[in-house]
C-alpha cells in the first residue's frame, strides 16, 4: 500500500470517529445524563411523570434544533447591534438581533418556565427547565430569563397598582414573540459592587410620578420591556438607605419611548448574543416598588437573592453540557493506539467533573426546594431564612468557581480542537461561564457578605447544624459503609465549626483571608452531604448506586476517607465514575 493510501486511510478513520462523536453529542440533553431522571423525581414532591415528559421533549429540541441556532446567533457577524435613530432622526434605541435570536427565545420561553413562577412552590420545576436550557450556555436569553424572574418576584411582593396584573400576564406569556422581558439596572461606573455610592436620582413630580435621572454602567438585557433599577430618592442619605427600587417601562403607555437612551453596547467576552449597554435616563417615568425606603431591602431579599439561585443553575447546566461533550470525545478520540478515555490523567479529570457536577446539582436543588417551602409558608422562621440566604450565597460561589474550571478542563480533553469555535460549543460555554462567574456578586463580594453574616447572625452554625441534623439519621444505618461515610462528613463539618470559631478571634484583615478557606470547605461538604442523601434515596428507590459511587470518589479525592492515593481501589473507583 502506498504512503498516500495509508495517509488517506488514517484521515478517513479520524473523520469517521469525529463524525460518530458529533452524532452522539447531538442526542437529547436529557438522556445524555442518566442521573437527571432521579434528580427530578427526588426533587419534586408531586407526581413528576408529566413534567418528565415535558423535559424529555425539551432536551430533544435543545440538542437537535436549538443548539445550532445558538451557535449561529453567537457568530461574530451576527451579534446584536444598536440603532439609536430611525431613518428621519427619531430616537428609537432599537437593538437589532439575528433572526435566530427570536427562534431561540420562543423555544426557551415556550417551556412555560416563567408561568410557573405564578404558582407558589413551582420554582424548582421552573429551574429544572432553566437548567436544561442552560446546556446551551447563556444563549442570549438565559440572563434575561433570570432578570424577568426577579421582576415577577418583586411585582408579586408589592401592593397592587393599575397595570400590575397586565404586566404580570405579559411577563409570564409562553412566547418570546409576545411576552415582556425584564432587567435589573443597578451598577454605576463608580460603584460596581459598592451600591451605596450610587448617584442616579429619583424625584417625585407634583402628580406623584417618579422621574429617574442618571447613568447606569452595566445594563444587561438592554432591550428589556420592563426595568427594575435603583435610584436615590433621598439626597441627604448617602448610604443604601437612600436608595429606592423603581420600575420603568421602555415604552410608555402612550406608545412613546420613555426618556432612556443607550450610549453603546458592551463588547463582552461572553454572553455576547444578549445585549448589555451603558444607558442614560433623563427624567424617565417610573413606579416606586413599595415604599422607597424599603426598596434596597426588596432588591437584596428578592432580586439579588433569586438571581444568585438562577446563576447557580445556569452555570451548572453549561458545565454539564461541557462534560457530555468532553466525555464523549474521550470515548472516540484515539491517541497512541487507544481511546484517550483509557488514560488515567484523562479519567481523573473527567471523574472530578462528573462527581462535582452532580454533587453541586444536588445542593442547588436542595436550595430551590427550601425556597419553594418558604414561598408557600404564611409565617417563615427567621432561622430558615438565614439558612436559605447562606445556601444561595454558597451555591453561587461554589458553582461559579468550580464550573469555570470544569469547562476549561473539558476544553483540555479536546486539546487543540477544544479552542475551535466551529468544532464544538465549548469555547462559547467557557466565555459565558466566565461572565456568569462575575455576575450577581464576585467571589470576594460573596465571601465578605458571608463573613458579615457570620458575625451578625452566627449563620455558619445554623448552616452546619442543618446539615448535621440531616446526617444524624444515617449514623445508625444498617449499612456499615453508609455509617462510615456519614461519620466522615459529620466529623468534617464539626471541624469547620471549630475553625469558624477560631476565625472570629483573629484580626479582621486575617479573617477576610481565612473565610475563603472556611467557605471552600463548607461548600464542598454541603455538595457531598446532598449527593449522599440523594444517593441513598437512589439505592432505595431504583436499586442503583451511581450517585453513591460519585460520592465515594469525592470522599477519596478530598481525603475525607483514608485510602492510599493512587491505590488499586482508588484507580478502580476513578474508572467506574466516568463509566456512569
Amino acid at each position: 500500500m502506498s504512503q498516500k493510501n495509508v495517509n488517506n486511510d488514517a484521515h478517513d478513520l479520524g473523520r469517521q470517529a469525529l463524525s460518530q462523536w458529533r452524532q452522539e453529542i447531538a442526542k437529547n440533553f436529557y438522556h445524555a445524563d442518566i442521573l437527571l431522571n432521579h434528580s427530578i423525581r427526588f426533587s419534586l414532591s408531586h407526581n413528576s411523570d408529566d413534567f418528565i415528559s415535558q423535559i424529555k421533549a425539551l432536551g430533544e429540541n435543545m440538542a437537535k434544533h436549538i443548539e445550532p441556532l445558538v451557535a449561529e446567533n453567537d457568530f461574530r457577524f451576527n451579534l446584536p447591534r444598536l440603532e439609536n435613530y430611525d431613518a428621519i432622526g427619531n430616537l428609537i434605541n432599537e437593538i437589532k438581533h439575528h433572526p435566530h435570536y427570536q427562534q431561540v427565545g420562543d423555544a426557551i420561553y415556550g417551556t412555560g418556565m416563567m408561568k410557573k413562577l405564578n404558582e407558589p412552590g413551582s420554582l424548582t420545576e421552573s429551574l429544572l427547565l432553566f437548567y436544561l436550557t442552560s446546556h446551551l450556555g447563556e444563549a442570549g436569553h438565559n440572563c434575561p430569563v433570570a432578570c424577568t424572574a426577579g421582576v415577577i418576584r418583586v411585582l408579586k411582593k408589592v401592593a397592587d397598582f393599575p397595570d400590575k396584573a397586565q404586566l404580570l400576564k405579559k411577563l409570564t406569556t409562553q412566547s418570546f414573540t409576545e411576552n415582556f422581558t425584564g432587567a435589573q439596572f443597578i451598577t454605576e461606573v463608580q460603584g460596581g459592587s459598592d451600591v451605596s455610592i450610587n448617584t442616579c436620582i429619583a424625584e417625585q413630580s407634583q402628580d406623584g410620578c417618579w422621574l429617574i435621572s442618571g447613568e447606569k454602567w452595566f445594563c444587561s438585557n438592554a432591550n428589556a420591556d420592563l426595568i427594575l433599577m435603583t435610584a436615590r430618592f433621598n439626597s441627604e442619605e448617602s448610604s443604601t438607605k437612600g436608595l429606592g427600587l423603581f420600575l420603568l417601562k421602555r415604552v410608555k403607555d402612550d406608545g412613546q419611548p420613555n426618556h432612556i437612551s443607550i450610549r453603546r453596547l458592551k463588547e463582552k467576552l461572553g454572553t455576547r448574543a444578549m445585549a448589555s449597554a451603558e444607558m442614560d435616563f433623563q427624567k424617565a417615568e417610573a413606579i416606586s416598588m413599595g415604599k422607597p425606603e424599603n426598596g434596597f431591602k426588596l432588591l437584596m431579599q428578592n432580586v439579588l437573592h433569586l438571581s444568585r439561585i438562577y446563576n447557580s443553575f445556569a452555570i451548572l447546566g453549561a458545565a454539564q453540557r461541557a462534560y457530555q461533550i468532553a466525555r464523549s470525545y474521550a470515548r472516540y478520540r484515539v491517541a497512541f493506539s487507544q481511546a484517550i478515555e483509557n488514560y488515567p490523567l484523562v479519567q481523573e479529570r473527567l471523574a472530578d467533573i462528573r462527581a462535582e457536577n452532580n454533587a453541586m446539582l444536588a445542593s442547588v436543588l436542595c436550595t430551590a426546594r427550601i425556597q419553594d417551602k418558604v414561598d408557600c409558608m404564611s409565617v417563615v422562621d427567621d432561622e430558615l431564612l438565614l439558612i436559605l440566604r447562606m445556601r444561595a450565597n454558597i451555591n453561587k460561589y461554589f458553582t461559579a468557581s468550580r464550573s469555570v474550571q470544569h469547562i476549561h478542563h473539558c476544553i483540555d480533553v479536546l486539546a487543540g480542537n477544544g479552542a475551535i469555535e466551529s468544532f464544538s460549543p465549548l469555547p462559547r460555554l467557557l466565555r459565558d461561564a466566565i461572565v456568569y462567574e462575575n455576575w450577581e456578586g464576585t467571589h470576594n463580594t460573596l465571601r465578605m457578605q458571608i463573613l458579615r453574616d457570620i458575625h451578625r447572625y452566627s449563620i455558619e452554625k445554623l448552616y452546619i447544624d442543618d446539615m448535621l441534623d440531616k446526617l444524624a439519621v444515617y449514623e445508625s444505618h444498617k449499612d456499615r459503609q453508609i455509617i462510615n461515610w456519614a461519620k466522615a462528613l459529620i466529623d468534617s463539618l464539626k471541624m469547620q465549626l471549630v475553625f469558624a470559631g477560631q476565625l472570629k478571634q483573629q484580626p479582621l484583615a486575617k479573617q477576610t483571608l481565612l473565610v475563603r478557606d472556611l467557605i471552600d470547605q463548607l461548600a464542598l461538604l454541603d455538595a457531598c452531604v446532598h449527593l449522599f442523601i440523594e444517593g441513598i434515596n437512589q439505592r432505595e428507590v431504583d436499586n442503583s448506586s451511581e450517585k453513591l459511587k460519585l460520592l465515594e470518589w469525592l470522599l477519596l479525592k478530598n481525603r475525607l476517607l483514608i485510602e492510599e492515593k493512587y491505590s488499586d481501589y482508588w484507580m478502580k473507583t476513578m474508572a467506574e465514575v466516568i463509566a456512569i
